[in-house]
């Protein structure tokens, strides 16, 4: 079998290519649209939101599928989804064709995105795949950064509907051969559970409560981060920042989530992930909640508490399900919450861009760090969970 860290690497690399071109594609691209073609931005960025809503539609689906036959499979059929839905975002001559890519790109990102690569490694090397995952996470932080430049320097010279056609064709030259010829076949993870207790698909009472703890905390996290986000700008600007010293403030966000996720490599295996989720939970809750009332020099401090956190959680959804539910059922877990975690992400912008105006932003964070609470909350619940499982196995 091929070396972990060369495996990891590849699907990392991958999934930077695939969030590059999903979820951070509107981004830079959506004022030239809106410039090349006179429609609506608020259309162009209901675009997104419609593909992940159809990614939500499907996601449950796509759990049981990947129960089924694997997570190789359902990355190489991602990375065809992908290219054929930025080759109609490429061609799109009206917002009918439009949205018709972005379902095609939202299908892609149910088949794609961490939830399956977690899922795909999780069969392969079993509870010891957590610093492989890790190791994806570490590629795919730099998704924003590489691909933001990347667009910025395509869409110079060649137009937003030429940078669409190369990044369908760099999921058709890139990821595809990846996950198919780097991803082993073999799966001895799934053997090994087809002959014990981890082949059972009836949950106990125990673990189906855990589901719905672990949905709890990811759903509240996925409604702050989401919020914050998209209107993190306009929430610094809100404190009397000019457009460049927001941007600037917010850079800390990144590397922050990336040195975390390092750390996490480094020292995070000593640790059961559910005791990681709550250390996530509660930094972006820290982080938000002490933004509106930190004097603005340091305001870097709580952006970087909360940067911490987003890196460690992607971690921890991808390995707590691992270690809950075992190789062959994590993946169905996942897709089952990840049709209410989608519809959270797509909703929670326009819910921000309602809440902001009207309450202000300290107002808006207060309200975010009490969600922040709930998961909190719920993460330690999940811990004790964690543990009552694991008495009963």
């Amino acid at each position: 079998m091929r070396q972990r860290w060369v495996v990891a690497s590849g699907v990392g690399l991958a999934q930077m290519l695939a969030f590059g071109t999903s979820l951070y594609l509107l981004t830079v691209l959506a004022q030239p649209m809106r410039v090349d073609t006179g429609w609506p931005l608020q259309w162009i960025i209901g675009g997104l939101s419609a593909g992940s809503l159809a990614g939500a539609a499907v996601a449950p689906t796509v759990g049981r599928w990947i129960k089924r036959h694997g997570g190789r499979p359902a990355l190489c059929a991602s990375s065809l989804l992908f290219a054929a839905g930025l080759a109609t975002l490429a061609a799109a001559p009206n917002l009918g064709v439009y949205f018709a890519g972005w379902i095609v790109v939202g299908l892609a990102m149910a088949c794609g995105l961490y939830d399956t690569a977690f899922g795909a490694l999780g069969r392969l090397y079993g509870l010891d795949a957590r610093k492989a995952i890790t190791t994806v996470t570490l590629w795919g932080g730099f998704a924003s950064t590489v691909f933001w430049s990347l667009s910025g320097l395509l869409v110079t010279h060649i137009g937003w509907r030429e940078t669409c056609a190369v990044f369908a064709v760099m999921h058709l030259v890139v990821a595809l051969p990846i996950y198919r010829f780097l991803l082993p076949a073999a799966e001895p993870h799934v053997a090994a559970a087809a002959t014990g207790e981890a082949a059972q698909t009836e949950l106990s009472a125990t673990a189906r409560t855990a589901v719905l703890a672990l949905g709890a905390v990811l759903m509240a996290e996925t409604l702050v981060a989401s919020i914050v986000s998209v209107h993190l700008v306009t929430l610094l600007r809100g404190r009397g920042l000019s457009l460049a010293g927001a941007v600037a403030l917010g850079a800390f966000v990144g590397p922050t989530q990336v040195s975390a996720r390092f750390g996490e490599s480094l020292f995070g295996t000593r640790y059961h992930p559910s005791l990681t989720m709550i250390v996530a939970v509660s930094a972006i809750t820290l982080g938000v909640g002490l933004l509106p009332v930190t004097p603005v020099r340091f305001a870097f401090a709580p952006l970087m508490a909360y940067g911490a956190g987003i890196g460690l959680v992607s971690v921890a959804r991808g390995s707590l399900p691992l270690y809950l539910f075992g190789p062959l059922e994590a993946p169905v877990v996942s897709g089952r919450l990840g049709r209410p975690i989608a519809v959270t992400s797509a909703l929670a912008p326009s819910l921000g861009a309602f809440m902001i105006p009207r309450l202000g932003g300290a107002a808006s964070l207060g309200v975010l760090a009490l969600v922040g609470a709930v998961s909190i909350a719920a993460a330690v619940g999940l811990r004790r969970l964690s543990q009552r499982m694991a008495h009963e196995a």
